[in-house]
Order: C-alpha cells, then sequence, then structure tokens
C-alpha cells in the first residue's frame, strides 16, 4: 500500500481489521507478527534489485539508466565543519528521490510469495506484518513456518529483521487462546498487549481506548503550545487554520479504521474541539454557543466528520 496510486495507510488498516474482524466474528483469534526491518531503504542490494527489475520486464536503455543511476555513488559526514572522507555507497536507495520508493516496493514485492495462503501480509513500505487466523496449534506451527521462510527471504535479500524490535499480538475475545512462542531465528519475539500499527494504537481486545486518550493528550498538549506561543495572533481565520492544521488533524487521522461508538470516548474528542474554537475566538465560557462557534468557522461536530468519512 505504501507509495501506491489509491493506496494509503487507511486502506491497509482497513484490510487487515476486515479480517481481523471475520476472525472475531468466529470466536477466533487473530496473531499479528510486526516485524522491523534495520535500516530497510539503506539495505537494498543493488545486484539484487536489478535482476528483479529484469523479471519485471525492465530491460534495455531503461535497465542501463537505473543502473547508472545507483552507480558510482558517494557520501561523507559534515559536523560543524568538519568533513570526514567520501565513501561508496553500495547498497541502498536514494531517500527523498522520486524513484526512490518505487524501487523499494519492487525489492520487497515478491515477499508475500513465499507466505502461504492462510497467512496474509500487510506491507506499507517498510512496515511489515504476519498475520493468520488461529484455531488450533496446528495454525501457529504454519505461521511459525511461515516466519521462517520470511527470514531466509530476508538473508538471501541482504534485508536483515531487527529481531529485538519485532512484536507479537494476539487479538481475541477468548478467555483461553492459543499461547506459543513464535521465533524468528533463534530469537523468541516478543508478545505485546498493544502495538502502534502506522500510528494507531492497537490492543488486543480491539478496543480504541488507549489509542484515542493518546490522540486527546497529543491535540490538548499542542492546543496549549498554540495558546502559549501564538497570544498576539487575533486573525480568526489564521488561528482557523493553526487548529486545523495542527490540532484537528491529530483527531481525524485514519478515523474510519477507530471511529468511537462508546459516547464517553466521543464526547473526549469533542472536547477538544471545544475548548480550541473558545481560543479561536478568545470567547468566554457562556459567551458563545459551541453550536455558533462551529456555524461561524464553518466546521461540523467531530462525530458528523467521522461519519461523512466513513461514507
Amino acid at each position: 500500500h505504501g507509495f501506491m496510486r489509491n493506496q494509503s495507510c487507511v486502506t491497509q488498516l482497513l484490510s487487515v481489521l476486515h479480517s481481523i474482524g471475520k476472525s472475531l466474528d468466529q470466536n477466533t483469534q487473530t496473531d499479528i507478527l510486526y516485524l522491523d526491518f534495520a535500516k530497510a531503504f539503506d539495505c537494498v542490494d543493488h545486484v539484487i534489485l536489478k535482476e528483479k527489475l529484469k523479471w519485471y520486464g525492465v530491460m534495455g536503455n531503461l535497465l542501463n539508466w537505473f543502473t547508472d543511476y545507483l552507480s558510482d555513488r558517494s557520501q561523507r559526514v559534515v559536523i560543524e565543519g568538519v568533513a570526514s572522507r567520501y565513501l561508496p555507497v553500495t547498497s541502498g536507495v536514494p531517500q527523498g528521490s522520486i524513484v526512490g520508493p518505487l524501487l523499494f516496493v519492487i525489492f520487497i514485492n515478491d515477499l508475500p510469495d513465499i507466505i502461504q495462503e492462510q497467512t496474509r501480509t500487510g506491507l506499507f513500505a517498510d512496515d511489515t506484518k504476519l498475520y493468520r487466523s488461529v484455531k488450533f496449534p496446528c495454525d501457529c506451527e504454519s505461521l511459525q513456518h511461515d516466519i521462517s521462510n520470511l527470514n531466509n527471504w530476508s538473508h538471501n535479500s541482504n534485508m536483515k529483521f531487527n529481531a529485538s524490535k519485532c512484536k507479537v499480538l494476539t487479538i481475541t475475545r477468548k478467555k483461553s487462546p492459543v499461547v506459543t512462542d513464535y521465533r524468528l531465528g533463534n530469537v523468541i519475539l516478543q508478545r505485546a498487549h498493544q502495538e502502534k500499527d502506522l500510528g494507531i494504537i492497537i490492543k488486543s481486545n480491539l478496543s480504541w481506548d488507549s489509542h484515542i486518550f493518546s490522540i486527546v493528550s497529543k491535540a490538548n498538549k499542542m492546543l496549549g503550545i498554540l495558546k502559549r506561543t501564538c497570544p498576539l495572533i487575533r486573525d480568526t481565520k489564521v488561528r482557523r487554520t493553526l487548529y486545523l492544521t495542527l490540532v484537528k488533524s491529530k483527531l481525524c487521522y485514519a478515523t474510519e479504521v477507530w471511529s468511537p461508538a462508546n459516547v464517553k470516548l466521543q464526547v473526549a474528542l469533542e472536547r477538544v474541539q471545544r475548548r480550541a474554537t473558545r481560543w479561536i475566538f478568545k470567547s468566554k465560557v457562556g459567551e458563545m454557543s459551541y453550536e455558533d462557534r462551529l456555524k461561524t468557522l464553518n466546521l461540523l461536530p467531530l462525530t458528523y466528520d467521522r461519519e461523512i468519512r466513513d461514507l
């Protein structure tokens, strides 16, 4: 989903959570393995990448262009005017470039091919996860087999995993889930009760309270920073823009994934916007109703905003 047209963090999360939701409806569990590449963009092997470009039909002058693009690069470090000597760059894709992300996607695009059909992969740039519905211990064995294949792929591709940062999350409503130790090489992967996935906190019971409390806290902190650093900005339009850019963006990211049904959580989110609109107008409590402030600013209650995003 990363760097692909009409794909985003939200589409990837929705795809994964749809599968997890089906497992929960069937009263089974889903084991998710969050995998961490060590310096993924810096470790793309140029020789292997060239072979993969050929496999995808890149030939002739275009292949030569990519080869020249990646060849004869060097880099150095400059600290306080003191520079190191130049060293050749023999791996990696140029970050910040237009074709760099495309080359990385091509490099890892065959990764799902080594995974069994019942195990699914979630790829977004260098964020990688495996997940599988687990009914019996044999399902855990199958998932472990896929992990081993993935580990072999990483070694063959010179793309090492940082095993100490890889985590296992079991999502279930069962009181006695199937529990096993998954290994990446010789390392037993840590188990987590919650994990941040593309900016969203996923809990083992698939509730969203931790994520919502986290973004409310971050949004309130940012609003506090605006109040302290922008006291002389009186223009309502400027304050509205600051709110939309720095505060509301935190409250609305990926709401299609986590939009809460719990009224208390809805109120906690709305309370941030209430305070923000008072700051925009520099109004005191009771001077102007929340509904009037929203109407003047051409804003919607966050509840309505989330409903529109869900359409």
